[in-house]
């Protein structure tokens, strides 16, 4: 990673004993302006801006919601695909998302349905009317925001059995990843005749679903018009061996996924042992996607590539953030400090997991071919304590090579509050940091010159 300022420039509330910050997001759409960013907190809502130049910090817009009630936990940008408007999304302590405009300045829509908190939010990747929602009603939700549908509801006879604090949408588009306070992480195709008809009915027709399904017999048909909202009860990839707290934050990488849970100092880099088919041939037709027969073809043996360790976190929901091109892994914790990783070396360790599974496949083939009526099979045997755990049922295997780099530290004299969420500008000239005490603190990178792993005092800036 390149150098970053030996100083950071800080904004807070008039009077932050009103709220504390909770999430963060740049606006990855506009290519002309990539250093735009919303902050969410309490009953606040921030649009800040930098001023490369300058190096400063500039408010843009500010909201704050009428109901006394709210609590913003989370924010996610989009653009409205007709005029090109950039939309925000916000949803926390009411379960009411809401949709800003702020190329105009106001909401412009709310979606209800929720029936408890709203964790988190993530627009789809390729369809930017598309979003997905996390909630303490122990479901996720698809919305279309073009209709104000609820599309699919993801949850019920083997969905989340607690609230579901953090969702991500493969690149593709083609998947789900879940997690909650239950301590599992779950895998949902978005490939199945059922739901792809769904996506596409939904912006054709306004009508209640129950009207809809009274008028048409074969609503519930893959080749009619189905209900809204599509329920799913079976995701393809499910298991609670791999952390053993609250999952808050979940992330893919690529078809890898990052993790951490609650209390943990550690982020996980793993696979999941799932075959992820973006074509379904099922021919499922009923609204509840799945049945009886389905529960036992979820998988749920996954194989831990690496961890990344930091300090001083003892706390749950705490976000990581991941820069646009996959390069940069960073997190904050309890004591104000930023762990970053550079990735550039994790090839290493995809490419050292594969040799290692063709090697253990070759293996077992050989072993199978030449093994006798009651011998075992060395496959079956734990190769060493270091390398291999079997947890419950469900396969972690280590990587030898699962240590990766120490991180780079970033910290601020002045900065002692818990650091909530971090996320990255497109371009990484910038990490912005949002804490519990009403602060956001944000540094720059400079500079060509290789960055040490010594910490990095930052002289903040009130503005």
């Amino acid at each position: 990673m390149s150098k970053l300022e030996k100083y950071c420039l800080k904004h807070t509330l008039t009077d932050p004993a009103k709220a504390s910050y909770f999430g963060v997001s740049f606006n990855h759409h506009d290519p002309q302006n990539n250093i735009v960013f919303a902050v969410v907190g309490g009953r606040n809502i921030i649009i800040a801006r930098f001023d490369d130049n300058k190096v400063a910090l500039s408010i843009l817009q500010t909201y704050v919601d009428e109901n006394e009630g709210e609590n913003y936990y989370c924010c996610a940008w989009s653009i409205d695909p007709n005029v090109g408007a950039p939309l925000l999304a916000v949803a926390g302590a009411t379960g009411i998302i809401k949709i800003l405009n702020t190329s105009v300045g106001s909401a412009i829509k709310a979606l209800t349905g929720h029936g408890g908190e709203v964790n988190e939010i993530k627009f789809h990747p390729r369809d930017p009317s598309l979003l997905f929602s996390a909630s303490k009603d122990f479901s996720i939700r698809l919305w279309n925001l073009k209709t104000m549908q609820p599309v699919v509801v993801f949850g019920g006879d083997r969905g989340h059995r607690e609230p579901v604090l953090s969702i991500d949408v493969h690149l593709t588009g083609d998947f789900l990843v879940s997690s909650g306070m239950d301590n599992a992480v779950k895998i949902w195709t978005l490939c199945t005749p059922i739901i792809k008809n769904t996506i596409e009915s939904s912006y054709n027709s306004r009508s209640s679903p129950s009207h809809h399904c009274q008028k048409k017999k074969n609503c519930c048909s893959s080749h009619g018009t189905t209900p809204f909202p599509v329920i799913v009860h079976y995701p393809i990839f499910s298991t609670a061996q791999l952390h053993n707290n609250f999952v808050d934050c979940v992330r893919w990488y690529g078809d890898l996924l990052m993790s951490r849970c609650a209390a943990d100092a550690k982020i996980v880099l793993w696979k999941p042992d799932v075959e992820l088919m973006a074509f379904d041939k099922s021919t499922v037709t009923s609204v509840v996607v799945g049945g009886p027969a389905v529960p036992s073809k979820i998988q749920s043996n996954f194989d831990i590539i690496c961890e990344m360790e930091f300090e001083h976190c003892d706390i749950w929901f705490l976000r990581f953030g991941i820069s646009y091109d996959y390069r940069m892994l960073a997190t904050g914790n309890q004591a104000g400090q930023i762990y970053i990783w550079d990735f550039q070396d994790i090839p290493h360790y995809i490419d050292y997991y594969i040799e290692k599974k063709k090697a253990e496949y070759s293996g077992t083939k050989k072993e199978k071919a030449t093994k006798k009526k009651g011998s075992t099979s060395v496959a079956n045997k734990k190769t060493s304590d270091k390398t291999d755990t079997l947890v419950s049922g469900s396969s972690s295997h280590v990587s030898e090579s699962a240590d990766i780099k120490k991180p780079i530290i970033l910290e601020s004299l002045s900065c002692e509050s818990i650091i909530r969420q971090v996320d990255f500008s497109k371009d990484r000239q910038w990490i912005v940091a949002v804490c519990d005490d009403a602060s956001i603190w944000c540094w720059k990178d400079v500079g060509n010159k290789a960055i040490g792993n010594d910490a990095i005092d930052g002289n903040s800036i009130n503005h």
